[in-house]
Formats: C-alpha cells, structure tokens, sequence
C-alpha cells in the first residue's frame, strides 16, 4: 500500500483542525502545526498569502493556512480580515 500523503494544517485551533481532517478525508494525513504568525493588516488575499509565506519559511513541507473574514459586499467589503468579536 502507498505511503498516504500528508500536510500541515498551521492551527492551534483543535477544532478548525478536525473539519480540515473531515474535508480532506482518509487519503491524506492532516498534521496540526501551531505557530504565532505575524499578521499583516491588508486585503483577504495579502493576508493568507503572507500567512502562507510565513508559514513555509517556518516548517519543512507541504502545508495549508485558514483565515477568515467577513465582508459585507453592499457596504464596499468591510469589515474584511479585520473582524473582531465584542
């Protein structure tokens, strides 16, 4: 049988992780990697790709980054990256 491949999923978050796993299904091996990343202020797409970078000059390996936002398209996307629960 061959060796499954395998990613790391950059989360602390246990529960982000198993919907990874849940998604991915059984083909592919989903390793949790948590690391404090710098997060850059910017557009949804600078920030994964900077999350991503960071990411890949920490580990070793074929990885994924999650981020979330919530924008608001008739109010010209905000609150964007930026959200913030009070």
């Amino acid at each position: 049988m061959p060796a499954k491949h395998h990613v790391h999923c950059i989360t602390g978050n246990q529960n982000k992780l198993a919907v990874v796993q849940a998604i991915l299904g059984d083909g592919i091996d989903v390793r949790g990697q948590a690391l404090d990343l710098v997060e850059i202020q910017g557009t949804i797409e600078q920030v994964s790709m900077d999350k991503c970078r960071r990411a890949a000059e920490a580990i070793t390996g074929p990885l994924l980054v999650e981020d979330s936002s919530l924008c608001f398209k008739a109010l010209k996307a905000p609150p964007g990256p930026y959200v913030c629960a009070i």
